[in-house]
Formats: structure tokens, sequence, C-alpha cells
């Protein structure tokens, strides 16, 4: 690792665009690069290993005041990225998970009130007063086809995470017990898995999976009445392993 940072404007540097990994004289860096003004402050900070973003990100404006400061792991932003105006009001804080998938994102005027804010069930469509899926009270029973939320049929929504602490990756909507509305499912990385709908109890309109590289794996389009009109599978290389029906607009 070098002990003396590396100035971004030095052409031995070179950054990938598509993967951020950045090398110095033709090899993966790891270091400290910064960008300095002519006053010879600096503008910003970064630290890479191995060629990745690793560790801390730091901006400043010109009177020394923070601009902007986060953490890298693995070349994933990890933690609470802030942001600040340059009378020190906060401007931007996002939180991301230890895999890099944005968790909350909140943004901030110069008066201090807050005009923006997304959470993962804001960005996934799922509704404030959904509830999750290993809540004692739920029971599915399977000879009715029906969900039930302690003695009554459930309606609302309900999701699923694989663990406590894992984003959510399935939803599902009820009506009476009986599943109506959004069907959606993700990969761990936010990535969509798959996505339909029901209504009047059977499936209907378009319903698509998708590979974790966001290639898609099946695609099936149903009739109002629930009747299946059409059915594509692709493999993972795009080819076309199976059709049913005409294709439809």
């Amino acid at each position: 690792m070098s002990d003396d940072p590396i100035e971004l404007s030095d052409p031995d540097v070179a950054i990938d665009e598509a993967t951020g990994r950045l090398s110095y004289q033709g090899e993966p860096y790891s270091g400290a690069v910064t960008q300095t003004r002519p006053d010879g402050t600096w503008r910003e900070y970064w630290s890479y290993d191995d060629g990745d973003r690793e560790g801390d990100w730091t901006g400043w404006y010109p009177d020394g005041t923070m601009r902007y400061n986060g953490e890298f792991y693995r070349n994933r932003p990890v933690g609470t990225w802030q942001e600040w105006y340059r009378d020190g009001a906060r401007r931007l804080e996002d939180v991301y998970d230890i895999e890099g998938t944005l968790l909350t994102h909140s943004v901030w005027n110069q008066a201090g009130e807050l005009i923006e804010f997304e959470d993962e069930r804001t960005r996934k469509g799922i509704s404030a007063d959904a509830l999750p899926a290993d809540d004692p009270a739920f029971r599915w029973d399977d000879e009715e086809g029906r969900m039930y939320y302690g003695a009554e049929p459930f309606t609302g929504q309900q999701f699923r995470r694989p663990a406590p602490s894992s984003p959510i990756t399935d939803l599902a909507a009820y009506t009476d017990g009986y599943p109506d509305g959004p069907t959606r499912g993700w990969y761990l990385d936010g990535t969509p898995r798959y996505t339909g709908d029901y209504a009047d109890r059977h499936e209907v309109g378009r319903w698509s999976t998708w590979f974790p590289t966001g290639n898609p794996q099946e695609e099936t389009v149903f009739a109002p009445d629930g009747a299946l009109l059409t059915r594509t599978v692709w493999d993972e290389t795009g080819t076309v392993t199976a059709r049913y029906g005409e294709k439809q607009d």
C-alpha cells in the first residue's frame, strides 16, 4: 500500500468507468487518492485496496467545511453516507447495508426541512401497514386456499425477509384472505426476481421472472379470466427455449 497519496490528475491514474476500479501505472492501486486545489488544500480524499474502492471517502468545500463523507467496502458503499451544505447544515443521508443495498435515502433543504425520504418499502411499493410473513398471527388454510390473520381472513400486504436483518425478498397482497393485487419478488441485492398480479382469485395480466443478471427468464400472459394466453421461456444467454401461444402486445 502506498504511504503517500497519489493525485487523481496524475496521468498514470486510470479509473474503469464500468467497475470504479483504479489502476496506477498499469497495476491495481492500494492507498489514498486526492484531488488538490491550487492552494494546496484537498478537495477530495478517496481510498483504494487492490484497485477497489475501500475505506473512507471524503470531500471538502474550499473553506475546509466537510461536503460529504462515506465508506466503501469491497467496491460497495456501506453504512451511512452524508452530504452537507456550505454552512454545515445536512443535505443528504443515505444508509446502506453491508452488501451495498440502499436502505434509506433522505434529503433536507437549507432550512433543515426534510423534503425527500425513501426507504426499502417505498422503493418496492410496499405499504406502510404491510405485515411481516413471520408474524405468528398469520395462518394459511390449505383447504380454503385462504390466508388468515388471527381468526379473520386477511386483507392487506404481507412481506417476507429470509432473515431478520435481510432485505425484503417477497411481497403478496390479499383481500378477504384470497390473493389479490401485486405479488413481487427480489433478489437480495434488490434486483427484481418476479412480478405479477392476482384478481378474482387467479393470475391476470403479465407475469415475469428474471435471472439474477436481470435477463428475462420467463414471461406469461393471462387473460382477465385467468386463461393462459402466452408463455415464453429463455435460458441465461437470452435464447428462447420454449414458447406457447401467439405473442401478445
